[in-house]
């Protein structure tokens, strides 16, 4: 029989079904559920039910105070802190007042006295005055931690900083206790402590007169003491009923008895429940490490299938130590399992919702109304979160995908929010606000829209969005209680730990199903089947106590104040009251360390191992992620392939650009996903300029600065007399970025920032010290054409003739009538120097240079439409900063410059032929290239040839 089974027949009995003469007691809703159940069954006639309470609800009523809500009981602290710290702001102190709160909470639920423990001690032997209740131990902690503080040799910046705010605290904790009764609001250790005050002044309990039954209880702190102690008496005639097992209880260096030692020494029981379940009980016990969270999941649904299907009932129950697990728990359960009750609540953090809200959030706080238009200005990374988030996709559809390709594609770092608010879902959303109270309404205004389009298609979404909805609401409304004014950023982050704290209740039948619960709902309640999960020791028992506190260990055991070690012993108690009945037991744990764990398995498994007469089968459940090794890729060229093909030929649509045949030279595969199957890596827009983006700026800006000599002869000193001037070249340079970033024909070199300020000044440099600078000691020249369109028509053997075309970043005109291909570059590693020409087309990936392949093939193209011969150059920006600085090509072959195109333009045109011939013979198919020859590295679609790199 469970405890609740034998509770329930021995009231029943006692009291000759006369139940509602009662009130019971129980750390847990749940176990109320069950209890009835159990009493339904054991009666065998029609009754009416005992009351139900719970320790809170009776020192509320006592203590005559309500429970505030976190937020004003930050605040209200707040106003009462900053008397003694003027200098302190509310977005600063809200973790401290969270973290005084829950210590000011242990002191008051303890009864410790809070002058004492806070009061400066100046003088050790002070701890020696009004301490007669301390034992020694306690005194020598206090002692210990006092010395190690006041010591005036030793003490620290850290450490004067501590004893400034403790010499504070007595007085914040007497005005601000004061301040919350006037409000008739508190902290639960405030409530517990009034009330207790209360009890032992005499104050009636409250209870109608009803004989009170406590049960299922473990750690009891002094304030909820002093309630049992008044139960007990023979006025109220509490009884008093522990679950627990001698297994732990009579073993007196036993964890998990710790506090029930004490109870049964306190609070005796009646001799009518069992305690000898945990041996006397068979038991199975297996402990399962997995390499993930994910594979816990999966193998919970093996140890379902393979219990009988009548037990995936109220007799079996997965324990989640990590709520985080739920979800994936959730989509991992059998077919076999037609029903699950869920009672632990599930975190708002962990949902949509949340995430929708962090993303409004962050688009605020980095959105600002420029001062000449007015114009609400968005972050790209935060308006590209906002239209890529799964609510704006199922509220927007095609608007949403549209603008954010044209946010990517246009690369708009600065995003104006008109451009945005295209429908009434984006034009709520795309407004910047200034206050918090705009701000506050805004997140109201957008998630009640979004609720009401979202729920009508998934409910599930929807809930989340209601609850997140009213959890604003109600942050909002403690706020405006306090009568304070915050910055947005505060507002912010109050909110943001207000939702944090959230979980969404489930609702089910209580008693129907497999049972998934949290630890604590496990309580007073036993089950056949028990399978837990996260048992690491990180997670189960954790460390609780562990945060951040301003009391000390010393002086927690000084004032008998919880520790980690009665934290340990609380969670053991949980886990042995959880298995002592069970007859099945698996605990699984993901054996992966990480940042969160060593992966270590739970301390109570170890303990069931080499303690209890049980053997724990040990079991390692992994993935076997071993890949076939990929065979070579191959495509035919089909009529399809064929017909792409035939685009580049003769009237075609198509002109294939240099870089496009390199492509292909590199690998026919990789020419085959991009120019065939027209396969593209994602796009993405950078928050900072990158390489692309560079070259760009400062192509369009020598553009620019340059069209006004088009077919000036000898520019030289044109360009020295009035380019080459700081100011010229500047202006130029802010309305290229202006132009590529803000989208903007004005100048907008005031929004300038960081990488921006940083790019635009190397740009500059580049310009002005190298290539104006090497172009003014140039002699007998002209600049023809800037960014100029070259097509040719290259003929087969079989009369068919390629399209080639490109865009020339410059080509000048010669003294003697030659035309020189200039190529600008950005980069910082020049490449000038190559082999020879056939290792351009045959050789590794180090000799396949690419700026001078397609500096050749455009040179190639020029010379068939000109009818001219040709220097190709390179200039490479960041290398022109140099004196004696070339941009002519180098053969280490031949061991000299390429004056001239002729010169190796017969060697060039035959592996062009060579290779033109091979790309659009039908007969031979896209192959990939030797992985030896290195090509494969930094390739967009190794992930999908898979190659050995990959894998």
């Amino acid at each position: 029989m469970t405890f609740l089974q034998e509770l329930a027949g021995e009231l029943y009995r006692r009291y000759n079904g006369d139940l509602s003469s009662l009130v019971v007691m129980f750390p847990s809703m749940r176990a109320r559920a069950f209890f009835n159940d159990a009493l339904a069954c054991t009666a065998n006639k029609p009754l009416w039910q005992s009351a139900f309470t719970t320790i809170d609800e009776v020192m509320e009523r006592i203590a005559d105070i309500s429970r505030g809500e976190r937020i004003v009981l930050i605040t209200e602290l707040f106003k009462v802190y900053k008397r003694y710290h003027p200098s302190e702001t509310i977005d600063k102190f809200y973790f401290w007042g969270d973290m005084l709160i829950s210590d000011f909470d242990l002191i008051d639920k303890y009864m410790v006295d809070a002058e004492q423990l806070l009061r400066n001690i100046e003088d050790i032997k002070e701890i020696e005055k009004d301490v007669d209740y301390l034992d020694d131990i306690q005194i020598r902690s206090i002692r210990s931690f006092w010395h190690s503080i006041v010591d005036k040799q030793t003490l620290s910046k850290q450490k004067e900083e501590f004893l400034k705010i403790w010499r504070s605290l007595p007085h914040i904790y007497r005005e601000y206790r004061e301040q919350l009764l006037r409000l008739h609001i508190g902290y639960t250790g405030l409530i517990y402590r009034e009330a207790a005050m209360k009890l032992k002044a005499g104050a009636d309990i409250m209870l109608d007169g009803k004989r009170v039954i406590v049960a299922g209880f473990n750690a009891l702190s002094n304030s909820e003491k002093c309630l049992m102690d008044r139960l007990s008496t023979s006025e109220h005639g509490a009884e008093f009923y522990w679950d627990y097992d001698n297994y732990y209880v009579d073993n007196v260096r036993h964890e998990a008895g710790k506090f029930m030692r004490q109870n049964l020494g306190d609070y005796p029981m009646p001799d009518i429940i069992t305690h000898n379940n945990f041996s006397e009980r068979g038991k199975t016990i297996q402990s399962i490490g997995c390499v993930s969270n994910i594979v816990q999941c999966k193998y919970v649904n093996k140890i379902l299938s393979e219990l009988p299907t009548e037990e995936l009932d109220k007799r079996t129950a997965i324990v989640l130590t990590d709520e985080n697990m739920l979800v994936p728990l959730l989509h991992s359960l059998p077919d076999s399992v037609k029903s699950v009750n869920v009672t632990m609540g599930y975190p708002l953090k962990a949902t949509l919702a949340y995430t929708f809200i962090e993303r409004l959030v962050e688009l605020q706080r980095h959105g600002y109304c420029r001062g000449e238009d007015g114009a609400d200005i968005f972050y790209h990374v935060d308006t590209q979160g906002i239209l890529t988030h799964p609510y704006i996709v199922d509220a927007c559809g095609v608007e949403a995908a549209t603008l954010h390709r044209k946010i990517v594609g246009d690369r708009i770092i600065s995003v104006e929010g008109s451009m945005l608010r295209r429908g009434k879902v984006l034009d709520s959303i795309f407004r910047f606000c200034d206050d918090y109270k705009s701000l506050s309404k805004y997140l109201k205004d957008v998630i009640e829209l979004l609720y009401g389009i979202i729920s009508e298609n998934n409910s599930q979404q929807g809930e989340y969005l209601r609850v997140a909805y009213e959890e604003i609401v109600k942050c909002i409304g403690s706020i405006a209680k306090c009568d304070i004014t915050l910055p947005c950023e505060v507002f912010t982050s109050m909110l943001r730990k207000h939702l944090q704290t959230v979980t969404i209740a489930f609702e089910g039948e209580p008693l129907e199903g497999v049972q998934i619960m949290g630890i604590l709902e496990t309580r007073n309640i036993d089950f056949k089947n028990v399978i837990i999960l996260s048992m690491t020791d990180a997670t189960f028992p954790g460390d609780n106590l562990s945060k951040a506190s301003f009391i000390p260990y010393n002086l927690r055991v000084g004032y008998k104040m919880p520790t980690p070690e009665e934290h340990e012993a609380m969670y053991a108690y949980y886990f042995y009251r959880l298995i002592q009945r069970a007859e099945h037991v698996s605990m699984l744990y993901c054996s992966k360390a990480d940042d969160r764990s060593t992966g270590e398995c739970s301390r109570y498994i170890h303990q069931l191992d080499y303690e209890s007469e049980y053997k724990v089968d040990k079991y390692a459940i992994g993935v076997d992620l071993t890949l076939e090794t990929p065979s070579e890729i191959i495509v035919a060229k089909g009529k399809e392939e064929q017909a792409v093909l035939a685009q580049y030929l003769d009237d075609g649509e198509k002109t294939l650009s240099p870089t496009a045949l390199f492509r292909y030279i590199e690998c026919p595969m990789k020419f085959y996903f991009a120019s065939v199957a027209h396969l593209h890596t994602a796009d993405e827009l950078s928050d900072t300029i990158d390489a692309l983006t560079f070259g760009n700026i400062l192509h369009e800006t020598m553009e620019a600065l340059y069209k006004d000599i088009l077919n000036l002869n000898d520019p030289s000193n044109h360009i020295q007399s009035e380019l080459h001037k700081q100011d010229i070249v500047t202006r130029a340079v802010n309305k290229t970025i202006s132009k590529i970033l803000f989208r903007s024909d004005n100048d907008r070199s005031s929004e300038f920032t960081g990488d921006t300020l940083l790019v635009r000044d190397i740009v500059i440099k580049y310009i002005m010290r190298g290539i104006i600078r090497y172009d003014i000691t140039r002699n007998g020249y002209a600049v023809v054409a800037l960014e100029e369109k070259i097509a040719t028509k290259y003929p087969l053997s079989d009369g068919r003739k390629v399209n080639f075309g490109g865009i020339a970043d410059r080509i000048d005109r010669l003294a003697d009538g030659t035309m020189q291909i200039i190529d600008y570059k950005s980069s910082t590693r020049p490449h000038l120097i190559f082999n020879d020409i056939e290792t351009l087309f045959t050789g590794s990936s180090e000799e396949r240079v690419a700026n001078i392949f397609q500096t050749l093939l455009y040179s190639e193209m020029i010379y068939r439409e000109k009818g001219c011969d040709v220097l190709p150059t390179l200039y490479f920006a960041s290398q022109m900063l140099h004196d004696g600085y070339s941009p002519k090509l180098v053969s280490t072959a031949t061991d000299g410059t390429i004056e001239h195109y002729s010169d190796v333009r017969a060697e060039f045109t035959e592996y062009l032929q060579e290779t033109l011939e091979e790309l659009f013979n039908c007969d031979i198919p896209f192959r990939q290239v030797d992985e030896s020859l290195g090509m494969c590295k930094l390739c967009d679609f190794k992930k999908i040839c898979r190659r050995k790199s990959e894998q």
